[in-house]
């Protein structure tokens, strides 16, 4: 039985170490993108922790990460081009964009106001 389970722990240490790879960075295991760029990955490569948009400097090519309300005011002011935006998911499926039509009955019954006016003077409503 002490030979099962050896191996059974044998078997399991080298799934892990084959899957190790496989796993998600770690936000803080990033690299700044100058970083990144000076190990050789291009500026359009470069991985933004979450939450961050990649951006492509115009005027020399460098890569920054920036928070998306950011990205837009640069790329508004000609600093640079967006590359990968904070909001974007790789993995996830699109799903196509249909507008829900409201439902007239719905709006009918939820959106409906009463006014009585009355002149206040011997109409007996007081």
């Amino acid at each position: 039985m002490n030979i099962a389970l050896g191996i059974f722990l044998f078997v399991i240490s080298i799934l892990g170490l084959a899957l190790f790879p496989l796993q998600s960075v770690n936000a803080d295991d990033l690299l700044s993108p100058r970083q990144q760029m000076a190990s050789g990955i291009d500026a359009e490569d470069v991985e933004c922790k979450l939450g961050f948009t990649l951006m492509i400097r115009s005027t020399n090519g460098d890569a920054a990460c920036v928070k998306p309300s950011t990205s837009i005011n640069l790329s508004n002011a000609g600093w640079g081009n967006i590359i990968k935006s904070a909001i974007e998911e790789p993995n996830t499926p699109e799903e196509p964009n249909t507008p829900e039509e409201p439902n007239p009955q719905e709006e009918s019954e939820e959106n409906v106001i009463e006014i009585k006016i009355s002149d206040g003077v011997g109409s007996g409503d007081r």
